[in-house]
């Protein structure tokens, strides 16, 4: 069985019904969360493939992990998931339809590592940059790791833009290092 196919297919058509009914952000919010929720509760994919359950329950502890509440054209598409018995699959579908929303609006996903919490208005002009350098819309996760020692590191894409100490202290031991061999 080929996972990444029949997860595109599914994330595909869920896209195109939910452009339909208006709800694409509304589901792209809950695939995000429900994405987010497989790794940080593991028996939550141990409970939906469990054939004892019953697909209503299947569905509940998958709205649950959604937040309390789905959109109508994710509810409908999960109802065809359940009938189906694609639920292992739940977790593929949900970081397709993501991968597909972002392609379809032009959406790039970046991490913005820092040494320190950034204010909202520093994080908000930078964003503000990189979206007139790329043309397209950003989506920015905010990481904070204190061994950069200060400045960032942004990772967009394929690309890192590596503007920290720790970078440049690395860069500098590596040229010293080179005029050393010779």
């Amino acid at each position: 069985m080929n996972t990444g196919l029949i997860s595109t297919r599914y994330a595909a058509s869920l896209l195109d019904y939910a452009i339909a009914s208006g709800q694409e952000k509304e589901v792209y919010a809950n695939m995000k969360l429900l994405s987010e929720m497989f790794p940080a509760f593991p028996k939550l994919r141990n409970s939906i493939a469990n054939p004892g359950l019953s697909i209503l329950n299947k569905k509940e502890i998958i709205t649950t992990a959604c937040g309390g509440t789905i959109p109508s054209s994710f509810a409908r598409m999960l109802d065809i998931i359940l009938k189906n018995e694609r639920e292992t699959l739940l977790q593929y579908i949900a970081l397709r339809y993501i991968e597909l929303y972002r392609e379809k609006f032009n959406i790039q996903y970046g991490k913005l590592v820092t040494a320190f919490t950034i204010d909202e208005t520093k994080e908000q002009q930078l964003k503000a940059r990189i979206q007139k350098i790329t043309g397209s819309e950003l989506e920015i996760e905010s990481v904070v790791d204190t061994d950069i020692i200060g400045g960032f590191i942004l990772n967009l894409g394929d690309y890192r833009w590596d503007a920290s100490v720790l970078g440049e202290l690395t860069r500098i031991r590596n040229r010293f290092n080179k005029l050393q061999e010779k």
